[in-house]
């Protein structure tokens, strides 16, 4: 696989605290230990969650990470912030900021619980595409050896085969091609295109999706991005050990777990979820609240320190 280049580096990020019981407060104390956090940086989060973590945590690096985060804490911020609320201010700082000057990074939210707080998405990735106002986006995992984007995000396993159209499948392909030549420098990308069902449907024999919904995908993007090698439908069990060992710049997964179940087996601890084709950078680890370790200072925080550093350009 290329090695990536350097891409353009913004000038600051808004980091919004995530799940207050999780282990969001545990990253943005630690990663502000390890002088990750910029002066111009904006930390959106509860004051009070933070120094009772710093306090409670038995780690050196908590209180070490609470007397660098607190000059950063975005104005405004006051006890009893829920998950939901933080990230609705960083979305506010980031889009009132001049293009291209203040990226997102979001701490892992609880889903249920911020939906009670107001949320009426299934996931950040759909909300943020809301406030910007596009439609055309979609979540994309990204390692240092894998990048997977999803045709389908947050749906039942059940509604995946009903609501998949090629057009969702075209869309994904198109905007990993283009963040696969802005932010790669890959001239020709190459895309692999997953089918739904086993052996990519065995011609018919295990499914027709890929005949009827996925294969006039490709051939429209194939129409549309004569500089991009678009392959499949490919039997997902044998794309990613192909990607993996640099066939395919990035793959196409028609639905989230085939996507993320072997992305995470890779990268569990240096894969980003980013999110293609907002008016912004935003990046988030590529994984859940934790909340059975949360308070024990035992979070890996390499998944966080990769995605600040993807927002700010100079990562993955």
């Amino acid at each position: 696989m290329p090695a990536p280049v350097r891409m353009p580096t913004g000038s600051a990020v808004a980091i919004s605290q995530g799940d207050p019981r999780g282990v969001g407060p545990e990253l943005l104390l630690r990663v502000a230990a390890d002088g990750a956090l910029r002066p111009d940086d904006l930390v959106f989060a509860d004051p009070a969650v933070l120094a009772e973590r710093a306090r409670t945590v038995p780690a050196p690096w908590a209180a070490a990470g609470w007397t660098a985060l607190r000059p950063l804490l975005a104005p405004g911020c006051v006890d009893g912030w829920g998950q939901f609320a933080a990230l609705r201010s960083a979305v506010d700082a980031v889009l009132a900021a001049a293009p291209g000057t203040l990226a997102l990074v979001t701490a892992p939210i609880d889903k249920a619980a911020a939906r009670a707080e107001g949320l009426a998405y299934p996931g950040h990735t759909e909300y943020l595409a809301a406030r910007a106002g596009v439609q055309d986006f979609a979540m994309c995992m990204v390692g240092p050896v894998l990048r997977v984007v999803l045709a389908t995000i947050h749906l039942p396993l059940r509604e995946v085969p009903i609501r998949l159209q090629s057009a969702d499948v075209a869309r994904a392909g198109r905007l990993v091609a283009k963040m696969l030549r802005e932010d790669y420098g890959i001239a020709r990308p190459r895309i692999g295109v997953l089918g739904l069902n086993p052996h990519a449907g065995e011609k018919g024999l295990l499914g027709d999706e890929e005949i009827t919904i996925i294969a006039p995908a490709i051939e429209a993007l194939r129409r549309e991005l004569v500089d991009v090698e678009i392959g499949g439908p490919l039997p997902a069990d044998g794309a990613f050990p192909a990607h993996a060992k640099g066939r395919w710049d990035a793959l196409v997964a028609m639905y989230h777990d085939q996507g993320l179940a072997p992305f995470k087996l890779l990268h569990f601890h240096d894969g980003v979820n980013a999110t293609l084709g907002l008016p912004f950078r935003r990046t988030s680890p590529d994984h859940g609240t934790a909340m059975d370790i949360a308070g024990t200072g035992s979070v890996d925080p390499s998944s966080m320190h990769a995605a600040i550093a993807l927002a700010r350009g100079v990562g993955t």
